[in-house]
């Protein structure tokens, strides 16, 4: 159905947009990969951090066919690779393909780290093996390895991260890992992993459920989540006159046994020609993409920084804002947030976005309170609709960080509100800044930690709450939450489900944190029905020894389930006293975790 005149098919790709195709020349595609990677040290043989902040963004299209190149290709900051088939299978790497190693290894000898290889991404291809070594805010989605996965660098350490509907034919071994979470994957050989592996929906060999110790992972297996659906994706087709067709791909609400295993045949898809979708460059006038959301379009936001004056408003039912190359939306200058989707329109996909706080010119009207994303309306009950969940894939907050600027005047309320119910996330990152770009001629004010950052001080950057969930029937595989002031999760609807929770409570906390008895996950005192699977709380308060009292507090119901919760404390002052409503021994042996098994009606059977 077309909406509106018709857009062009193919669209006018940007430069941040490089597209490839089997018969272009294998070192013309490397030269032109090299350019979006990381920077090599030659001298020191790694890759280095310096695009963390970088304003660059790109998105690398790759045509169906094989790719034979005679080297890897690294994979960088503010980077995606996509495969264009409608299988992973239609877009291969038969000898070499991309990886994610770690970084820094001259400061972090011998190894490097992977704690910071965070906004980078990669989809829907076929490789032989492949090795992703990343922390947050880098999913690995849709792929076929034939071989061996390796999601870490030897011991460097990493805290990730998120792959979802994939196969995996060898070993996937987690190595370093903090945590990490699997769903849908197939895995045909073993799988190793530090702390926390969590699988959702797998098949194959999955290992047995283990409540962890001191040398081996927990492990939490859902092996039937309630529901399923996959991130909308793109795909181009070639008709017999070589004219090249782009098609949106928006994957169903799946249950039952199709909620279980991957799904990689492009099969239970809406398939929807890019007539109908409109592609948008950051150097367009901003006003073109609600120009085309209020004539029921889908958009495509190509790789780039979009400052946008006035909030997003959504307001057709089932569509598409899909963001190419992590595009980033920054917020309105006045508070507003960057997307609002209104009430009772179900059925909305939001995928592969960062949304970013901006630099405040003015308070909010009416002193409302603010955010970067908002869906339904407080004063509002929307029970949404159970057979046309919308979506949220791939969403990656971030307040604070990349510019310097008036670091105070940079701050949210919430990053994320959901009031609507009926909606299902899958990879949620909602970052307030631990650390930031430096400005001109300033110093690092903790050097020992990093020369090369500025570590937030408590009035900077501020973030009251991560994610506020109003709404019934929000069912989230992936959450990760962190350094927020108060409460990292406030959750008031029932029948929620989180399928694996990461937590850092913010590092410039002072004894205040805990005297207000914030926490890393609450559960409202009404909520009757709520399911979380393998919560991890982490402290590493920096100034001040703060002990907070339990890291996880919801009401006594039969019907409220934590399985596998742990804390761990990663450095420095203080700790967590206790995991879950005041049960749990302490944290306080610097990388130790610490764990609480729960089963049935939430009721305590191992301490760890």
């Amino acid at each position: 159905m077309l909406f509106g005149a018709p857009e062009p098919n193919p669209p006018n790709w940007p430069d941040s947009v490089l597209l490839f195709h089997p018969s272009d020349d294998p070192l013309f595609i490397l030269s032109q990969i090299e350019k979006t990677q990381d920077p090599w040290d030659e001298v020191k043989q790694t890759f280095t951090c310096e695009n963390h902040f970088s304003p660059k963004r790109h998105a690398l299209l790759f045509a169906p066919g094989e790719y034979f190149l005679d080297r890897n290709f690294e994979i960088g900051y503010y980077v995606q690779l996509l495969g264009l088939g409608s299988r992973p299978t239609d877009v291969a790497f038969p000898q070499c393909g991309p990886f994610v190693p770690a970084l820094n290894k001259h400061l972090h000898p011998p190894f490097g780290t992977s704690l910071d290889t965070f906004w980078r991404s990669a989809e829907n291809f076929r490789t032989a093996s492949l090795q992703w070594a990343v922390s947050q805010a880098a999913p690995l989605r849709r792929v076929h390895v034939d071989a061996d996965l390796l999601l870490h660098d030897h011991a460097a350490y990493a805290s990730g991260g998120h792959l979802a509907n994939a196969y995996v034919g060898g070993s996937l071994r987690a190595g370093g890992q903090q945590q990490f979470l699997l769903r849908n994957v197939e895995m045909r050989g073993e799988v190793t992993g530090a702390w926390s592996l969590v699988y959702v929906g797998c098949s194959g060999r999955v290992p047995a459920p283990h409540p962890g110790s001191d040398t081996e992972p927990a492990i939490t297996v859902v092996e039937q989540p309630k529901l399923r659906m996959e991130k909308p994706y793109i795909t181009l087709t070639t008709a017999e006159n070589g004219q090249e067709w782009f098609q949106l791909r928006v994957p169903l609400l799946l249950r039952g046994e199709k909620a279980c295993g991957p799904s990689l045949d492009g099969a239970d898809e809406q398939i929807r020609d890019f007539r109908s979708v409109r592609v948008i460059s950051f150097e367009d006038p901003i006003s073109r993409i609600q120009e085309a959301l209020d004539e029921g379009k889908d958009v495509v936001l190509a790789p780039g920084i979009f400052h946008l004056t006035e909030t997003l408003m959504i307001r057709k039912i089932n569509q598409v804002i899909l963001g190419l190359g992590l595009a980033t939306l920054v917020a309105p200058e006045d508070g507003s947030p960057c997307i609002q989707v209104e009430p009772f329109v179900p059925g909305v996909r939001i995928a592969g976005l960062m949304l970013e706080a901006s630099e405040r010119s003015v308070s909010k009207l009416n002193n409302t309170e603010s955010s970067l994303l908002e869906w339904g309306h407080a004063d509002q009950k929307d029970p949404g609709e159970p057979g046309n969940f919308g979506g949220l894939f791939d969403i990656f907050c971030r307040v604070g960080g990349g510019r310097a600027g008036d670091r105070r005047e940079t701050h949210v309320d919430f990053m994320v509100r959901l009031h609507s119910g009926c909606i299902i996330g899958d990879n949620l990152w909602l970052w307030r800044a631990d650390h930031g770009a430096l400005d001109e001629d300033e110093k690092a004010n903790y050097p020992h930690i990093s020369p090369v950052f500025w570590q937030t001080e408590n009035n900077e950057f501020r973030v009251e709450t991560g994610i506020e969930v109003a709404g019934d029937n929000i069912h989230i595989a992936g959450l990760a939450v962190e350094h927020a002031n108060g409460h990292q999760v406030i959750w008031k609807g029932d029948h929620g489900v989180v399928y694996f929770y990461q937590c850092e409570l913010p590092y410039c906390a002072s004894h205040d944190f805990a005297k207000d008895e914030f926490r890393g996950y609450f559960v409202n005192h009404d909520v009757t029905d709520h399911t979380v699977y393998a919560p991890g709380i982490y402290s590493n308060f920096r100034n001040d020894p703060v002990v907070i009292s339990t890291a996880i507090q919801h009401p006594i119901q039969s019907n409220i389930r934590i399985f596998n919760a742990f804390t761990v404390k990663l450095d420095n002052l203080g700790g967590i006293h206790s995991i879950v409503n005041h049960e749990g021994t302490q944290a306080a042996e610097k990388g130790r975790s610490v764990r609480l098994q729960r089963i049935g009606e939430g009721y305590f059977i191992k301490q760890i």
